[in-house]
């Protein structure tokens, strides 16, 4: 009587999930409506780590004195065995303790749970940021259950088929698990302005196959269409999808439609662009960034900008910026929208390029991320060697010691070792000590950076030859070897400096908060 009264359960919520009426047990649901269902009551009532995935059923407590669980939480545990035993969900174990019982998914299984929910959930994820909701916990839980989408896309395999019919190129798509069984394919074909990937079939094969490009990176669902179900990807959301053996697929497919005749030399040469370059988006700290070089006079600025689509928006984006460390009027500039006025969030140019830079050295995924694809961004438009001149510092930062580095000045009879190179502070502006060992004689020297009255940096500092051999070393600036009195440093000799161990990251955060008040590279 109790798995009857589980199984109307079931019914009752899977109800919603499915397109036809209720007249059977078994007729109404398919295999995806399960695993959507599993998402949803998973995203509320379950717990997503790294190491397992589970339900919690139960949080009623014990009737009075008695030591057994009510008999509630057995019909819910009834409901999901059912499911379990009619729809071949992987539950990997069962367990009970106190007042709470947690059903453990197979973690490849819990994968494709959140796959078939993930264009909901990716949406969800989206407004939960935007509108700051006050629901961390749930916006958290989404991000894990990403990081499971990304692994099973990591794992299915893609293969292709060129074929020719009615001679036209027609591209044959085809996914696979780790064991060459096919999960799914899509063919992709030319409707004489654009590409153009298209399946129709059975619900559950087109939902799957939905779940997958989900997962690729491809915002999609599966419509219905009369007796079909159909899934479509225009040539935008082809191009979302990175994975390498997908873009040379339909690169082959380009290339055919060109070898026949479909499409001429400039169409080929904008497709294979595109394809190249991936939708112009960039995601920082969970912002969705867009990126440009824009011409400016007769030179080029790079611009990484975000419009939000409201105040709300605009105040939960601000908020991720700020608790991934970055700071407003120093690696980015923001203006709330009001009235009738936008307003926009862009990352400074290079400071906020540092500072994601800095967050991808030290190994912060989504930073590893966004700078990849601004490089293939870059690479794909034409802007790499701008992208490039800006990243330079922040990629050179801290990677060279000098502790045991050689100063020569042959001319002069000059032979020294660097013992150290070290940053202090002094009412906020850097002091560079410099420790050297020369004839037996250890000896030190300093300067101190500062900001002049036109805004540039410099530091003086007073030389002689054999600190000049010094300095020439510890900067790779070999000009300033034979110099003898006040010398004064510019901008380029701290980037210079900016490479040594335990200095880097210090001086280019000064420089970036001295040059905050000072609108420079197309800011």
């Amino acid at each position: 009587m109790k798995i009857r009264r589980g199984l109307s359960v079931v019914n009752f919520v899977l109800a919603s999930y499915s397109d036809g009426a209720v007249s059977s047990p078994h007729c109404f649901m398919s295999e995806h409506d399960v695993l959507r269902f599993l998402a949803d009551v998973t995203l509320f009532d379950g717990s997503v780590e790294p190491g397992q995935v589970h339900l919690a059923v139960g949080g009623f407590g014990v009737r009075g004195e008695e030591k057994q669980l009510p008999l509630d939480i057995y019909d819910k545990v009834a409901l999901y065995l059912i499911l379990a035993a009619r729809f071949d969900v992987k539950i990997s174990g069962v367990y009970f303790v106190k007042n709470v019982t947690r059903i453990f998914f197979d973690r490849g299984y819990a994968a494709w749970v959140f796959a078939a929910e993930w264009p909901f959930f990716s949406k969800m994820l989206r407004v939960g940021k935007a509108l700051d909701i006050s629901a961390d916990h749930i916006n958290k839980k989404l991000g894990k259950m990403k990081k499971y989408v990304e692994k099973l896309a990591e794992g299915i395999r893609i293969e292709h088929e060129l074929r020719e019919e009615e001679g036209k190129p027609k591209l044959v798509v085809r996914f696979k698990d780790g064991k060459s069984n096919e999960l799914a394919h899509i063919n992709v074909g030319w409707d004489g302005k654009s590409l153009r990937a298209v399946f129709g079939g059975a619900r559950e094969n087109a939902e799957r196959l939905a779940s997958i490009l989900s997962a690729l990176g491809a915002e999609v669902e599966a419509r219905q269409y009369g007796n079909k179900r159909y899934v479509e990807l225009t040539t935008n959301s082809i191009a979302a999808i990175r994975r390498p053996e997908w873009l040379e697929a339909v690169k082959a497919f380009v290339e055919a439609l060109y070898k026949n005749g479909v499409i001429d030399g400039g169409k080929r040469e904008y497709l294979l662009r595109e394809l190249a370059a991936g939708p112009n988006v960039v995601e920082v700290a969970g912002v969705e960034m867009s990126v440009a070089a824009e011409k400016v006079d007769k030179s080029e600025r790079l611009v990484i900008k975000y419009h939000p689509s409201s105040a709300e928006a605009f105040d939960a984006a601000v908020k991720a910026l700020e608790e991934a460390e970055f700071v407003e009027g120093v690696h980015f500039t923001a203006k709330r929208p009001e009235k009738e006025e936008k307003g926009y969030i862009r990352l400074k140019v290079p400071a906020g390029l540092w500072k994601l830079e800095e967050l991808r050295r030290q190994g912060v995924k989504w930073a590893v991320k966004a700078v990849s694809r601004l490089e293939e961004i870059a690479k794909a438009r034409g802007f790499y060697d701008l992208l490039d001149e800006y990243l330079k510092p922040a990629r050179e930062a801290e990677t060279i010691d000098p502790r045991g580095m050689d100063a020569e000045d042959p001319k002069r009879g000059i032979k020294a070792e660097i013992r150290d190179v070290k940053v202090m502070w002094e009412e906020g502006r850097p002091r560079i000590e410099v420790e050297y060992e020369a004839d037996g004689r250890t000896e030190t020297f300093s300067f101190i950076w500062g900001v002049e009255t036109g805004g540039k940096v410099s530091a003086k500092v007073r030389l002689n030859y054999e600190k000049a051999a010094v300095l020439a070393a510890v900067t790779g600036d070999e000009s300033l070897k034979g110099r003898n009195g006040v010398v004064t440093l510019t901008a380029k000799d701290l980037f210079a400096l900016a490479k040594i161990k335990g200095v880097g990251w210090e001086l280019l955060r000064w420089y970036a908060e001295v040059m905050a008040e000072r609108p420079k590279h197309g800011e």
